[in-house]
């Protein structure tokens, strides 16, 4: 499969030909440092009931049945806001721009809508003038009708939500992506800081000089600390677009005179394109400094489960998308490329909300 059919164009070329039902991305990377240098995954808490991590690590690994240990280097749900946030910057004139204000007096901050980590059904934006609307738009979403959540929160149907806190209306995602590191060994660490000067110089008695440790006076050791992960395997950054999730929002009064579907289309442009820009930088965290170890691949998935090999040209896809959204921005009645819509978040209705999940919990423990 080329890179589009005769008007020139993937994007519409892949909604069109209905025998495509996915689009599949994979990259290489290795170490900025080389492949033979450990890197740091994330890490997070210990089980709060254990109070312990699985395999002894706060990284995510896994064992395969073959003793082969896999690490998630980052999550589908982080790869999801790192592709989002791309609307927030070059993509932003892509899409309708809303943000939450938030704070006290003369410290007020905004926070856009595609940076938060729930999206449309986040309880920031909950908590504003736009519970009510929201609601709605969920609802309609349900009964089948995704306009009026695209015309406000169209990467809402990209990369999902789930408003689980009111309407439980479920969106799925139709962009996965995540990042794993194949064969690895995990490494622990051990440090120790000494101060510039002795105790005596100081004037500290042991009793000050022992919780000096605490502000930096005193030598502090750090032993069997995590000391990241050594890949001796392949590091993979997959991705996957599910077109037959996005074929779903037709909406027949939204055709142009050509009989395109322009949300199917507009949806698409959004996917490829926060897949593209946001792949462009690896540096995912402290110590975790990727790039790219060979040419990116982009296949077709087909019904009968064949993989064709596509061309995704970045800049041209950048240029669809532009086209798409300006269509769909008329179609719709959407305003893109203008300054953000604020919404003032409102504490009566964030604490209304607290009150109601604890008055359900409640009922909920004694049914």
């Amino acid at each position: 499969m080329s890179q589009a059919t005769g008007n020139g164009k993937l994007i519409e070329s892949l909604v069109a030909d209905r025998e495509v039902v996915a689009l599949a991305f994979r990259q290489k990377l290795e170490p900025i440092e080389g492949p033979d240098v450990p890197i740091f995954p994330p890490t997070y808490p210990a089980n709060k009931d254990t109070k312990k991590h699985l395999h002894d690590t706060p990284y995510t690994v896994n064992k395969t049945k073959d003793d082969v240990w896999v690490c998630d280097l980052d999550s589908v749900q982080s790869q999801a806001n790192r592709m989002e946030a791309a609307f927030t910057g070059e993509l932003a004139g892509d899409v309708p721009q809303h943000a939450v204000q938030a704070g006290k007096a003369g410290n007020h901050r905004r926070v856009a809508l595609t940076d938060l980590g729930h999206r449309a059904a986040d309880a920031s934006i909950r908590a504003t003038d736009l519970a009510g609307d929201i609601r709605e738009w969920m609802l309609a979403f349900h009964s089948g009708d995704p306009a009026p959540l695209a015309r406000f929160a169209p990467t809402t149907l990209v990369y999902g939500g789930w408003d689980s806190r009111e309407t439980q209306v479920k969106i799925p995602r139709v962009v996965r992506s995540q990042i794993r590191a194949h064969d690895v060994s995990v490494f622990t660490g051990s440090a120790q800081y000494s101060g510039a000067f002795k105790q005596e110089e100081l004037d500290l008695t042991d009793a000050e000089w022992k919780a000096g440790a605490e502000v930096g006076f005193a030598p502090t050791p750090s032993v069997d600390a995590h000391g990241g992960i050594l890949v001796r395997g392949e590091i993979v950054h997959s991705a996957s677009i599910t077109l037959n999730g996005i074929r779903k929002h037709r909406i027949r009064k939204h055709r142009t005179d050509d009989g395109s579907d322009v949300l199917p289309n507009y949806l698409l442009g959004l996917a490829l394109g926060g897949l593209l820009v946001g792949s462009r930088d690896y540096e995912l965290r402290s110590g975790c400094f990727l790039v790219p170890a060979a040419p990116a691949e982009w296949r077709a998935v087909t019904r009968s489960g064949e993989r064709r090999s596509i061309e995704v040209d970045e800049s041209a896809v950048l240029e669809e998308l532009r086209e798409t959204a300006k269509k769909w921005s008329e179609t719709a009645g959407v305003t893109l490329d203008v300054e953000p819509e604020i919404h003032e978040y409102d504490s009566k209705i964030a604490k209304a909300m607290i009150a109601k999940s604890k008055k359900k919990g409640q009922g909920d423990a004694g049914a």
